[in-house]
């Protein structure tokens, strides 16, 4: 497209359009000059007027013999890092910008060895351009040790361990590695400590150290850190072994936990006061106690039925089941289901409820008792006395340890009497 005929105020319009030869010749048949056509004529007169070959298309993407696909070229060409990852990260050591690395290459190397001598951990992933890592014996527990091996100045080592298991600045002042700044031999800058502590979301804490000489890491400090970092490890991937359900908190912490101020919704503060829960577990504990006396001294053992029973068949000492996230049990002899529950972890008050033969108590004597009561039947044969304590005088009003003693005496009877028929 040529647009003329001059420039500035002289052009503005279209002059002339079309191949060169097509414009040299329109040219002579327009009024307006074309300056183009006026230059590429004699050129175009002066040939050679050859005629050319026209480009097959169809022809060039035709597949031919030995034609080597673009996304396969070099595929079984294998890396440095994968032909010998070691020497690849200990002692080749380029960096991400393709420069030498100057961290000692030794550092990696000892670690390594350490790492794998002190316990069982999966063979060592050397096949990474930039990353080392040891995983664990069962590589789905995840890994202990990450090694960023491609800065210039630096090996940056990660180690994953049990939560809590270092405070940063107690790590710090031991390993005593020296802030950037005061290595005059680095090209780089910093005034900030080369270890960093972070607790991770679960069970892990993440430990990064930074090095650039082997000998200070070589002191006795960081071999008792790595011993530590790797023992707690261990316990993270001795608990995976074992059943979920046996290492919830409330399995292992058992009466811990239930009087913890643990296991609310996040956010929210419960209305009573943990005294409220301790001397109300107290008080069932001795009310069980005191009615057992006289009997068989044997605490008793729990029956895959959930009853107390003891060795020789006599009724057993009533106890207190910590096992469960929420409630707290008191199972008592020749019967199946508790004699008491009681609600540890609700916001409004710690609830109480009471399992008995039907008909024992009426709503008259227990009107005084607690914040909040009730009875409530279950079955035909069976009645629930529920009760809820806010504060402690919310325990202590009327007598609700003679209650305790009177309903258990109840519950008891009817038991003997099953017995016995």
């Amino acid at each position: 497209i040529d647009l003329g005929p001059e420039a500035g105020a002289g052009g503005g319009q279209i002059v002339a359009m079309g191949t060169p030869e097509e414009i040299t010749k329109k040219a002579k048949k327009v009024s307006v000059l074309s300056h183009t056509a006026t230059a590429l004529a004699p050129v175009l007169a002066a040939g050679p007027h050859v005629a050319r070959k026209r480009f097959d298309f169809a022809a060039a993407e035709k597949k031919r013999a030995g034609d080597l696909d673009i996304t396969k070229l070099g595929e079984n060409i294998k890396m440095p890092w994968e032909i010998d990852g070691h020497r690849w990260h200990t002692h080749d050591r380029v960096s991400h910008s393709g420069e030498p690395c100057r961290w000692d290459g030794k550092i990696l190397d000892r670690v390594e060895r350490k790492i794998q001598e002190l316990s069982e951990f999966s063979e060592t992933n050397w096949n990474s351009r930039t990353i080392v890592e040891i995983a664990a014996a069962k590589k789905s527990d995840g890994w202990f040790f990450h090694a960023i091996t491609g800065e210039p100045w630096q090996l940056k080592m990660k180690f994953r361990t049990a939560k809590k298991t270092f405070q940063r600045d107690e790590l710090v002042v031991a390993l005593d590695l020296k802030p950037l700044n005061d290595i005059p031999e680095i090209e780089a800058y910093g005034h900030g400590p080369r270890v960093k502590c972070k607790n991770l979301r679960g069970p892990f804490q993440e430990v990064e150290i930074r090095a650039y000489q082997w000998q200070e890491i070589d002191t006795p400090e960081f071999w008792a850190f790595l011993e530590k970092a790797v023992a707690g490890f261990g316990k993270f991937t001795d608990r995976v072994e074992k059943n979920p359900e046996d290492v919830m908190p409330w399995k292992v912490l058992g009466r811990k936990w239930h009087l913890a101020r643990k296991g609310f919704p996040p956010g929210k503060r419960p209305a009573w006061s943990a005294e409220v829960l301790e001397e109300l577990l107290e008080l069932l504990s001795d009310t069980g106690d005191a009615s057992s006396q006289g009997e068989e001294a044997s605490p008793g053992e729990i029956t895959s039925s959930g009853e107390v029973a003891s060795a020789t068949g006599r009724p057993g000492k009533p106890q207190l089941l910590w096992n469960n996230q929420q409630v707290v049990n008191l199972m008592v002899p020749a019967q199946r289901e508790p004699w008491a529950v009681v609600y540890t972890k609700r916001l409004a008050g710690v609830d109480l409820s009471l399992n008995g033969p039907s008909g024992a108590f009426a709503t008259g004597r227990i009107a005084k008792l607690a914040a909040q009561r009730s009875i409530a039947s279950n079955s035909e044969n069976r009645d629930q006395v529920r009760f809820r304590f806010v504060t402690l005088e919310d325990l202590h009003r009327d007598d609700m340890a003679e209650f305790l003693t009177e309903h258990l005496a109840a519950v008891r009877g009817v038991a003997a009497e099953a017995t016995a028929s």
